[in-house]
């Protein structure tokens, strides 16, 4: 099984390269993890593709109908339906994640929608297109503000964003990372990154919500520390849940909603959905 699995990656690298490169044989320098400039077929601009894992991440992304139509190097622009997404390679790895599946399980028609955990963008405007009509974005990376405003204005997304931790209270927190800009930022790590706070409370109480999304590695859990009464001014939740289930399914059912489970990656991550009982 092992072998079988080494070699399906391999086979699919140099079918990519023979279909959408220009020399197909440079994959064999990127395989070696030797940083190459490559062409794609009807696209004028070189991209440097530094390692193999770089490549699969591009080849995954043009597999799931993502076609590239700017790079001005770290920057690339991909577009896919009426959607246009700019980032750096690395941060394109969202676009991998089945977003469509996890968030698209509510009625976003006019809706008012609270995006917590913004990262580049992607989400709110996953949100606009599926007919929300305006999208509140926090997110603690400062570095990822400007791609996520230019990523709404792209797509001419209706929508505010905040450069801020949303955590149980206001005040400063150090978030812990490995890398800057990955998905999985303030999880672990030996790197500290100190950013401002506001509370969850005054977060939700602040805005007219209809839906707010948290994907915000381990911030989900300071709803735990919110009153019901504050919980229930938005009747809908969908909720990535990075340290277990049971105690945020407990709040929300003892605050009236009607909790089910939307996808499990493994024990402690995982999705939900809220939902206020009428």
């Amino acid at each position: 099984m092992n072998g079988r699995s080494n070699i399906l990656p391999l086979i699919d690298s140099v079918s990519f390269s023979m279909k959408y490169l220009k020399e197909p044989w440079a994959f064999l320098s990127i395989l070696m993890n030797r940083p190459r400039d490559v062409s794609f077929k009807g696209f004028k601009e070189r991209i440097t593709i530094k390692n193999k894992f770089e490549f699969w991440k591009l080849r995954n992304i043009v597999y799931r109908g993502w076609k590239i139509v700017d790079y001005k190097a770290p920057l690339f622009h991909v577009k896919r339906g009426n959607i246009t997404i700019c980032a750096p390679l690395e941060q394109l790895g969202v676009l991998q994640e089945p977003l469509e599946k996890y968030y698209k399980v509510v009625d976003f028609e006019n809706k008012r929608v609270l995006d917590i955990g913004g990262y580049i963008g992607y989400s709110a405007v996953l949100f606009s297109k599926w007919g929300a009509k305006d999208v509140i974005v926090y997110e603690a990376q400062r570095e990822n503000i400007d791609l996520i405003r230019k990523n709404l204005k792209l797509n001419s997304v209706r929508g505010r964003v905040y450069g801020i931790a949303v955590a149980e209270k206001d005040g400063m927190i150090e978030l812990f990372y490995e890398k800057m800009g990955t998905t999985n930022f303030g999880l672990k790590g030996d790197k500290k990154y100190r950013v401002r706070t506001i509370s969850v409370s005054k977060v939700l109480s602040e805005h007219s919500i209809d839906i707010a999304k948290f994907d915000c590695e381990g911030c989900e859990y300071s709803l735990l520390s919110v009153s019901c009464d504050v919980i229930r001014r938005i009747p809908v939740y969908i909720i990535e849940y990075h340290r277990g289930l049971e105690k945020l399914k407990e709040k929300f059912e003892n605050c009236g909603y009607y909790v089910k489970r939307l996808w499990k990656i493994n024990e402690n991550v995982g999705g939900l959905k809220a939902e206020v009982r009428r």
